[in-house]
């Protein structure tokens, strides 16, 4: 049987951001420009030819307004920006910085604006690192994303930021409670198509609001080489396949591709490595999460050269900001946050939060 869940992992693997993927000197030349798509081309096959590596993440994270519909379905003669290795979007810009007023972590707040309003009470957890992590600057990038929103778009908002370490907590209790009044982050469900997804996925739907996207995260399907499943060309070869994703991941884009239950064999387990270990046993064919997350965890368990990514398949989960339906400002104060992300990504200011996060959280693995 299924259990859904949709916030990231509290007991994630470390991820290593694919802006610090060591690219080889022959692959340097086609990272920090720009390229032209063509004909067969995807962006697995570009973010090989870039560094060497097939996660692409950093280029769907600068090409977000192009590729979001569908990064699967690559347009000859479309422009892409390929980043360079350490974030910038181009060799002549500069690294962004992360702002030192931003640094401290705990209760963010703001306390200067919005005195004849109540203060928005967000929650989020850590261990997840490094979208929500107290040991990094701000909390993380998703963390750091909610603040500066909440001050930009001509907000005159209060709002406060606590942590909560037991993230079903969030979905079980504190929302539906009244004890907060918004949870960061949590991947948002397909609600299109309510007569076809998991009992969890309706839930969802039915009882929260959600944000638009913080961050899209790219999921990868991995196998290992011989695997049946290997060559898979769309969702719909995936059938009777056995799939891993650790606790703390949702599975509705499975679900609206109807890949649930019998039609597939879904299982949670604790932790990243306990899918990686699953699969070199042939207890699962299909391991999936981040691609970003995936390759440092498979080089951690000596596997990257024995579990393989398929290029053809891959999803999109956007992960936003969720509030209670019941709350009678549930839509008010989303909308708030919205308003403040559309600004950051009109000024390139989403940008730098991202890339100066990974980079911060790329610095610290390297240093260890």
């Amino acid at each position: 049987m299924i259990t859904d869940v949709f916030c990231g992992s509290s007991r994630s693997f470390l991820i290593l951001s694919v802006w610090g993927a060591l690219a080889t000197q022959a692959f340097a030349q086609d990272a920090c420009t720009s390229y032209v798509v063509k004909e067969g081309d995807t962006l697995g096959s570009i973010s090989m030819s870039a560094y060497g590596r097939l996660d692409y993440q950093a280029i769907f994270n600068a090409n977000t307004e192009q590729l979001r519909a569908n990064p699967n379905a690559l347009s000859a003669g479309m422009e892409l920006v390929i980043p360079c290795g350490d974030g910038r979007l181009s060799a002549t810009d500069d690294v962004a910085e992360i702002d030192a007023a931003v640094s401290k972590v705990g209760n963010v707040s703001s306390d200067t604006q919005g005195k004849y309003r109540a203060k928005i009470r967000f929650v989020t957890g850590g261990d997840w690192y490094p979208f929500a992590d107290e040991g990094l600057s701000g909390g993380g990038f998703l963390i750091r994303l909610v603040s500066t929103a909440m001050q930009r778009g001509g907000n005159d908002q209060q709002f406060a930021i606590d942590w909560v370490d037991d993230w079903d907590s969030h979905l079980t209790t504190l929302l539906p409670l009244g004890a907060f009044d918004a949870s960061i982050a949590w991947y948002q469900p397909d609600c299109s198509a309510l007569d076809t997804v998991s009992e969890m996925t309706r839930d969802l739907c039915l009882n929260y609001d959600f944000s638009e996207s913080l961050y899209d995260a790219v999921f990868g399907f991995f196998t290992k080489k011989g695997n049946k499943y290997e060559n898979a060309r769309t969702f719909a070869d995936l059938k009777g396949a056995r799939i891993c994703r650790p606790e703390g991941y949702s599975f509705h884009d499975l679900d609206a591709q109807g890949l649930m239950e019998p039609v597939v064999s879904i299982t949670i387990d604790d932790y990243m490595e306990d899918c990686i270990k699953g699969i070199m046993a042939d207890k699962y064919d299909v391991f999936s999460v981040e691609s970003q997350a995936a390759y440092p965890a498979l080089e951690a368990e000596g596997v990257g050269g024995d579990i393989v990514e398929n290029p053809r398949i891959s999803s999109i989960q956007a992960i936003a900001v969720m509030t209670y339906k019941s709350n009678p400002h549930s839509r008010e104060y989303l909308t708030y946050l919205n308003r403040g992300l559309n600004e950051m990504r009109d000024s390139g200011e989403w940008y730098d939060i991202v890339a100066s996060s990974l980079k911060e959280a790329n610095d610290k693995l390297a240093s260890q």
